[in-house]
């Protein structure tokens, strides 16, 4: 709907064809469900500084899943969640952009929009593409996690004293067997069941946990880490508004 209103809306000028004001008005209140879903070991309150004025959000948080669960059981377990009656868009961060690929095979979204995430194992850096079947998930024990933290909160991008009380906070509340099964579906995750439609890619070009050199067909943000979702949220709440005008 929003792509038939911007054909309807568009005049020729001296510069090629733009938008009449009054269509792009509309463009900008055509609201949508939005499926949010976070990142690994995190939840809803990842989205807490997006501006999605004028769509209707909603935000999950990862459901309590069995020990070998897939990218596409977590799907299978939100899916019913989304009302696909409706025109939707899902939404997802890091792990969340992965079960957004697997869910839209299910709910047939609009478009689908995976920010800081992997395509498939090709986009995966070579460091953590050796680590897939090897189970690393089982090093997860409290002392490592102890002892890991400043290399996990460098490799986030975690810039200031208000993004590490937030990853700490979501450290805090996720049960480590969660942690350990969501890190395990990630890495053995072969990339979405069936080609999806309509994607977006948004990627900072910062990103230390997923580099952007092994990203392809990316909408690059300047000086955004893996945790820019939060810490930048005004240029991700500007390419998420442009996506869903396409």
């Amino acid at each position: 709907m929003v792509r038939m209103v911007r054909q309807l809306g568009k005049r020729r000028t001296g510069r090629g064809r733009e938008l009449l004001p009054a269509f792009e008005n509309l463009v900008n209140f055509a609201a949508m469900d939005l499926y949010l879903l976070p990142g690994l070991g995190s939840d809803g309150r990842l989205f807490d500084r997006l501006d999605l004025t004028g769509h209707d959000t909603h935000r999950f948080d990862w459901p309590t899943m069995p020990e070998g669960s897939t990218m596409r059981d977590y799907a299978e377990v939100l899916a019913p969640r989304v009302d696909a009656t409706k025109p939707h868009v899902l939404i997802g961060v890091s792990m969340g952009g992965m079960v957004a690929q697997e869910m839209a095979a299910l709910t047939k979204p609009v478009r689908t929009i995976i920010i800081s995430s992997w395509k498939g194992p090709q986009e995966m850096p070579n460091h953590l593409r050796l680590l897939r079947g090897m189970h690393a998930e089982k090093l997860m024990t409290p002392l490592f996690m102890r002892t890991a933290m400043p290399l996990v909160r460098y490799q986030m991008g975690l810039e200031t004293k208000e993004d590490i009380a937030l990853f700490d906070a979501f450290v805090a509340s996720t049960p480590l067997e969660q942690l350990r099964i969501q890190i395990a579906a990630v890495l053995g995750w072969e990339g979405p069941t069936q080609p999806v439609k309509a994607l977006t890619h948004i990627h900072g070009d910062h990103d230390r946990l997923m580099p952007i050199a092994h990203i392809q067909q990316s909408i690059v943000v300047r000086g955004g880490g893996h945790f820019m979702v939060f810490n930048r949220a005004e240029a991700i709440s500007k390419a998420l508004r442009k996506a869903l005008l396409t």
